[in-house]
């Protein structure tokens, strides 16, 4: 079993909008630690971190990214019937996964949040909301639970719960996942601007979101 002090993966770097302009290999490995076993000065926390909404283009992706452009609209009347495209976003986060070898690390950028009935059949209390990571790896990182839509003039909120999406399976998320484990929030506001026939699309945003640690239990 793991009896480690210390949490079985945690978030070791953040990443603003402003990292757009870095390479996979440099989100990858900036800042990191020359001491990988001390996870009280390594660990930075999970709470807070906000990611940028792209707008409709975004500059030329460096080598082995993938920021995407936000292309999402809407009908007001009935989101969830005509919700189609995505939402980009700006920014991304590393974590440090607690098994050998110690420089096994996991690294999520150039997310989308994305509304998609089908994996909503993966999980079955989680919503059909979910964020993509598409740097490395094309995967469901987080599943959206709960989750709130309110449109007031032309601002648009979404507010919920995070849980880990099938993209962490492989470190033992599905336990997780069959649990319907909530591991924290997320808030999302947007403006956005009517279009012809009732349809809106984004303008500007922020996605907030507040995770907590997990721990793998395994033999």
């Amino acid at each position: 079993m793991d009896n480690t002090p210390a949490p079985s993966i945690y978030v070791e770097e953040y990443f603003d909008a402003s990292a757009a302009s870095k390479t996979f290999a440099q989100l990858r490995d900036s800042n990191t630690p020359v001491d990988l076993t001390n996870y009280a000065a390594n660990e930075i926390s999970a709470i807070g971190l906000e990611f940028t909404v792209n707008g409709a283009s975004v500059a030329p992706n460096p080598t082995n990214r993938h920021n995407s452009p936000t292309t999402f609209s809407f009908d007001p009347n009935n989101i969830a019937a005509t919700a189609t495209g995505n939402i980009g976003l700006a920014g991304g986060m590393r974590y440090r996964v607690d098994v050998d070898p110690p420089t096994n690390r996991v690294l999520m950028a150039d997310m989308i949040l994305a509304y998609n009935p089908a994996e909503q059949q993966k999980t079955p209390e989680s919503s059909a909301w979910v964020i993509y990571n598409q740097v490395g790896f094309s995967a469901v990182a987080f599943e959206l639970f709960d989750v709130t839509t309110q449109l007031t003039g032309n601002v648009l909120t979404l507010n919920g719960s995070l849980g880990y999406g099938w993209g962490f399976d492989h470190l033992g998320a599905e336990v997780a996942r069959a649990a319907n484990a909530r591991i924290g929030t997320f808030s999302f506001q947007t403006t956005v601007v009517p279009l012809p026939a009732a349809v809106w699309m984004f303008l500007s945003g922020a996605l907030g979101l507040g995770a907590a640690g997990y721990r793998k239990k395994a033999a």
